[in-house]
């Protein structure tokens, strides 16, 4: 029988991408290897329909909420979805309008209802580190500058070849790797300096020259599928336990979500204890004169 909220009947083309939504979280496969075919699709079809009634109830009490919208936020959000489509002719500026519109208002809902909370203080977010900083690891990190002679279309192998010699020789006479940087590398921006960096940022041929370095070496001329380089390691650190402040923001994020979706259950629970939420036959809806939606 069909569910309907305050009246309003949940359809049963949101229950099913409720559906395929919950499919494909990692718990609900982890129960679809655990259960019989027959539990799993009566337990997956509960929560969808849970979620879906869910969704109903947040789309009525947005409808009660005459804020207007940030014509800003509208704005940017309407050109990045034209963006993202490519701007093809014909694209209907008034249907996308309508849409982004709709969206946002369900965002803003969920927030309300999520307590909009302030950032959880910081003797709370140190508890948290100090009860699970093992599991807060952070990678080797190298901090290196670079000087580079590109090959490309307009920088012939000999070219570049030429230049880094240049280069090598003015840091045997003792010139700054600074300076040789901003003079005569193709990429001078800040004497050279690429900042930290863990593996899997650089391409492979950097990073097999510069994390064998010691701290404060310099490395011999070198090429990559860019050109020729020499690099000098600035600052290093091992892999092990990652420092508070370096993960302080993350925490923060957490704690705060955590929080956050407590609240949005306590308020979920509300908004469904004060609603009338029940299955009607398809007859009895009839007999009442409520629509029924596919």
């Amino acid at each position: 029988m069909p569910v309907f909220v305050n009246g309003e009947p949940v359809p049963n083309e949101l229950i099913r991408l409720e559906s395929e939504r919950l499919r494909s979280m990692e718990d609900w496969q982890h129960a679809a290897a655990s259960l019989s075919e027959f539990d799993f699709r009566m337990q997956l079809r509960t929560a969808a329909e849970h979620a879906a009634i869910d969704k109903i109830l947040i789309i009525q009490e947005l409808r009660t909420d005459t804020r207007p919208l940030d014509p800003v936020a509208i704005e940017r959000e309407v050109e990045r979805a034209k963006a993202q489509g490519g701007c093809r002719p014909g694209f209907d500026e008034t249907a996308l309008r309508e849409q982004v519109d709709a969206t946002l208002r369900y965002q803003r809902t969920v927030r309300d209802l999520s307590g909009n909370l302030p950032t959880p203080p910081l003797d709370q977010v140190r508890a948290f580190y100090r009860t699970y900083r093992e599991n807060f690891r952070g990678p080797e990190t190298l901090t290196a500058a670079h000087i580079v002679k590109n090959i490309d279309e307009t920088h012939s192998e000999e070219d570049a070849r030429a230049g880094i010699e240049a280069a090598l020789q003015a840091l045997e006479r003792g010139e700054p790797f600074t300076s040789v940087a901003s003079r005569l590398s193709d990429c001078p921006d800040n004497g050279g300096d690429l900042g930290a960096f863990t593996r899997g940022v650089m391409v492979p041929e950097f990073e097999e020259v510069v994390f064998a370095l010691e701290h404060g070496r310099r490395s011999p001329i070198f090429r990559t599928p860019f050109g020729y380089h020499i690099a000098e390691v600035r600052s290093r650190n091992s892999e092990g336990l990652a420092a508070f402040e370096d993960v302080r923001e993350d925490i923060e994020r957490v704690l705060t979500t955590m929080q956050e979706h407590e609240v949005f259950k306590q308020s979920m629970e509300a908004l469904r204890s004060r609603s009338d939420i029940r299955r009607i036959s398809r007859e009895e809806a009839a007999r009442r004169g409520l629509a029924l939606t596919p």
